[in-house]
C-alpha cells in the first residue's frame, strides 16, 4: 500500500461542533434538526453511535461527492402513457409492477387475445444491493435525479452507491429493500421539466450481479483515507458502521463488508496500521456470517468492545467463532438471532456469557461482575495455591513440631503416648462422607454426621469426652500409614491462649489386606498446657478419594517405595522419606521435648534419640522413621538402648 498520505491515524478531521461521543469521526453528515453535543471528551472505552439510520439521512449526504455532472439535452416526445395491471394494487410497496407502454392511438387489446397474458406483481425479493436503473437518465444531471426521486419519496430519503451513466441509462445502488421499495413506486410518477415520465427500475442483486471491487493500491489507499476519518485516537476506537455508504468511498465503490474480500481487506489494513485497537464498531454492515471475524483475536488481542449490532447475525453459535477474543463489552441487537431471545433474556445473557466469561457490557446494559475462577486476567491473576497458610511463623514453628509428633504417634503400632497430646476435657467427634458408605463401612458405625443423626442421645455417645475416651476410640482405628506429602496445614487463628489449626492429606490403611487410601480432613483446636501444647477440641472428617487421584497417589506411593530400595545403605541414621527439610531449628524446650518423646516412642536412651534427631536436622518424622528402617534391618547397635 502507498504510505504517501497526507493523513495519519493518529489525527482528526472534524468539524467545530464534534460528537463527543467513543467515535467522534467526521463521516461529513450533518446532524438532525442542526442540533450538536457539547462538552468534554469522555475517554472511557464505549460506543455512542451517532449516526442516524437510513430514513434520518440528511438529504446532503446523499448529494454529496457526485460524478461530473451530464447536462440535459435533447428534447422527448411524450407521446407514450402508462396501463398498469391491477389498479387496485398499485400502492402495494412490496411488489414490482410490469408495466405495457403503447402510443396514443394503439386501440386496447382484446382481452380475450391468447398472446396476451394477463400480468401479476413480480414480488421484490429481499437483497443486500439493489441496482436502479432510470432509462434515458443521460439527459438529466445526477444532482436533478436523485433531488426530483427524493422530494417525491420524502421522508425517505437514500444514498446512490456507484452512479454512473451507462449507454442512455443511468445506474446506481442503494442498499436496502425498503429504498428500493419507495424508488420502485416513483416509476412514471415524476414528471420531468422536459415533461418526461421519469421512469424507475428495480433489479435486485444476487451474488453473481454483486458489483465486486478490483482490490489495488488505489482501493486500499482510499479505504485508508476513509478510515483515517473513522478514528478516534483518544479512545482508540474504530467506527466501521455502514462502511458501504461512507462518503469518501460512495461515488466509485461498493465497499460492503459482507463480502469476505472487501472485510478481509479492511482488516489486514486495521492490523497494519493500529493493531492495538480497543474497540471496533461493525454494525449496520449486513453480515451474516462472521467467520472471517475469528482472525480479530490474533490480528487485534487487544481489542475489549465490539459492536456487530444491526447486522444479519441469525444462530447465537456464531460468537464461537470469535469466542477467543477477551471482550469486556459487546453488542448485539438488531440481529435476526436477538428475537429467538425476546421472553428469555436471562438465557441470552447466559448463552452469550458461555463465550465471553468476562463480560461487564451486553447491548449497552451493565451486566452483573461475573464469577469466574478459571479465567485468568492478565492484570490481576489468581495467586497460586499455598500447602501452607499462616500469618504469625512463631505460630508456624508451634505446630509443625506438634503435629509432626503427633502423627507419627498415631502411625506407630502404639498410639497410647497420644495421651500426653490431649487435655482432660477434650472433644472428639467423627464423620464420614455419606455417598461412600460401601467404601468406608469400617467407619460407618462412629458417623456423627448431625444431618443424619437427629437423636440427641445418639449424637451425645458418638462425642468423645475427656482425653481417656478419646485415645481409646483412637486406638480402635485401623492402623493408618499417613502420606506427610500431601498435607495441607491452615492455621487460621492464632493467640496466647489457642490455636486453630485445619489439616488436610491422604492416609493408607495398612492392617487392610487392600491398603486403602482415604481422604482426611482434621480440625484441632490446641491449648497452652506446661511447657508446651494439648488438643482441646478435634473433628475428623473422612472421605473416598476419586479414581483418577487414587491412582496418581498409587503411583507416588510405589515410585516412593522404588526409591526406599534403591538407596544404599549407610551406617548413619537418615532419612527414610523424603521430605522438606525444617528451615528454623526449634527451640531448646521443642528439642528436649522431641528426645523424650522419640525415647519413649522407639525406646532408645536420650543419648541416641538426640543423636537421631540431630542426623535429621530435627525432623522428628524423618527420625522416626530412620530408626525404624535400620531397626529393621537389625543396624541399631545395643547401647542405643541402654539406659
Amino acid at each position: 500500500m502507498p504510505k504517501k498520505s497526507n493523513k495519519s491515524w493518529g489525527g482528526r478531521n472534524i468539524r467545530g461542533n464534534e460528537d463527543k461521543s467513543y467515535f467522534g469521526h467526521d463521516d461529513r453528515v450533518g446532524k438532525n434538526n442542526g442540533g450538536s453535543h457539547v462538552g468534554p471528551i469522555k475517554h472511557r472505552v464505549s460506543f455512542k453511535t451517532h449516526r442516524p439510520i437510513n430514513r434520518e439521512i440528511p438529504r446532503n449526504l446523499a448529494l454529496a461527492n457526485f460524478d461530473e455532472d451530464i447536462p440535459m439535452t435533447g428534447t422527448s416526445n411524450n407521446n407514450t402513457r402508462q396501463v398498469v395491471i391491477n389498479p387496485r394494487d398499485r400502492d402495494h410497496g412490496d411488489r414490482a409492477w410490469r408495466t405495457i407502454s403503447r402510443g396514443r392511438n394503439s386501440p386496447m387489446p382484446n382481452r380475450n387475445f391468447k398472446g396476451q397474458s394477463r400480468l401479476r406483481p413480480v414480488p421484490m425479493v429481499d437483497s443486500n444491493c439493489y441496482k436502479i436503473i432510470i432509462p434515458y437518465g443521460h439527459k438529466y444531471e445526477k444532482d436533478y435525479i436523485v433531488r426530483t426521486l427524493m422530494n417525491y419519496m420524502a421522508p425517505e430519503v437514500f444514498v446512490p452507491i456507484m452512479y454512473k451513466i451507462m449507454g442512455n441509462d443511468a445506474n446506481f445502488y442503494v442498499d436496502n429493500h425498503k429504498t428500493a421499495n419507495a424508488l420502485l413506486n416513483c416509476d412514471r410518477k415524476i414528471t420531468m421539466t422536459d415533461g418526461f415520465k421519469l421512469q424507475v427500475k428495480v433489479k435486485p442483486e444476487q451474488h453473481k450481479g454483486f458489483p465486486l471491487c478490483e482490490i489495488d493500491d488505489k482501493l486500499k489507499e482510499r479505504l485508508k483515507q476513509a478510515m483515517v476519518k473513522r478514528y478516534v485516537q483518544e479512545t482508540n476506537a474504530l467506527d466501521l458502521s455502514k462502511f458501504h455508504l461512507d462518503p469518501d468511498l460512495v461515488s466509485d465503490y461498493f465497499c460492503a463488508l459482507f463480502h469476505p474480500i472487501i472485510l478481509m481487506t479492511v482488516l489486514d489494513i486495521v492490523a497494519e496500521h493500529i493493531p492495538n485497537l480497543e474497540a471496533l464498531n461493525l454494525e449496520s454492515n449486513k453480515l451474516y456470517n462472521i467467520e472471517r471475524l475469528s482472525v480479530l483475536s490474533k490480528k487485534l488481542s487487544k481489542l475489549k468492545i465490539l459492536y456487530i449490532g444491526e447486522n444479519k447475525i441469525r444462530d447465537i453459535h456464531q460468537l464461537d467463532f470469535i469466542k477467543d477474543l477477551k471482550l469486556n463489552e459487546l453488542k448485539l441487537t438488531g440481529n435476526p438471532m436477538c428475537n429467538k431471545y425476546k421472553s428469555r433474556q436471562s438465557d441470552y445473557v447466559s448463552d452469550v456469557r458461555k463465550r465471553f466469561p468476562k463480560l461487564l457490557h451486553l447491548d449497552g446494559i451493565e451486566l452483573p461482575r461475573p464469577i469466574v475462577f478459571d479465567v485468568v486476567d492478565e492484570v490481576t491473576k489468581i495467586l497460586p495455591s499455598q500447602r501452607m497458610f499462616v500469618t504469625d511463623a512463631k505460630a508456624q514453628e508451634i505446630a509443625s513440631h506438634f503435629l509432626q509428633q503427633y502423627f507419627t504417634i498415631f502411625d506407630s503400632e502404639n498410639r497410647q503416648p497420644l495421651l500426653d497430646a490431649y487435655d482432660e476435657h477434650a472433644c472428639f467427634s467423627m464423620t464420614i462422607t455419606s455417598t461412600y458408605n460401601n467404601k468406608l463401612n469400617g467407619y460407618l458405625m462412629e458417623n456423627r454426621n448431625l444431618f443424619r443423626i437427629n437423636d440427641t442421645i445418639k449424637r451425645q455417645k458418638l462425642l468423645k469426652q475427656g482425653r481417656l475416651p478419646v485415645v481409646s476410640f483412637i486406638s480402635e482405628m485401623p492402623r493408618t500409614r499417613h502420606l506427610l506429602n500431601t498435607f495441607t496445614m491452615d492455621i487460621s487463628l492464632a493467640t496466647q491462649t489457642m490455636m486453630f489449626i485445619t489439616i488436610t492429606g491422604y492416609f493408607q490403611e495398612v492392617n487392610n489386606k487392600d491398603e486403602p487410601i482415604r481422604h482426611f480432613n482434621r480440625t484441632f483446636i490446641i491449648v497452652p498446657e506446661g511447657d508446651g501444647y494439648c488438643i482441646r477440641n478435634e473433628q475428623l472428617h473422612i472421605s473416598q478419594p476419586p479414581e483418577a487421584q487414587l491412582k496418581q497417589l498409587h503411583q507416588q506411593l510405589n515410585q516412593q517405595l522404588n526409591n526406599q530400595q534403591t538407596q544404599p545403605e549407610t551406617p548413619a541414621l537418615v532419612s527414610a522419606e523424603i521430605t522438606k527439610p525444617m528451615t528454623t531449628e526449634p527451640s531448646d524446650d521443642i528439642k528436649q521435648q522431641m528426645t523424650m518423646t522419640l525415647s519413649q516412642q522407639t525406646t532408645m536412651n536420650l543419648e541416641w534419640s538426640l543423636k537421631c534427631l540431630q542426623e535429621t536436622q530435627w525432623n522428628y518424622n524423618n527420625a522416626l522413621s530412620a530408626f525404624q528402617e535400620f531397626y529393621k534391618r537389625g543396624q541399631v547397635p545395643s547401647e542405643a538402648f541402654t539406659k
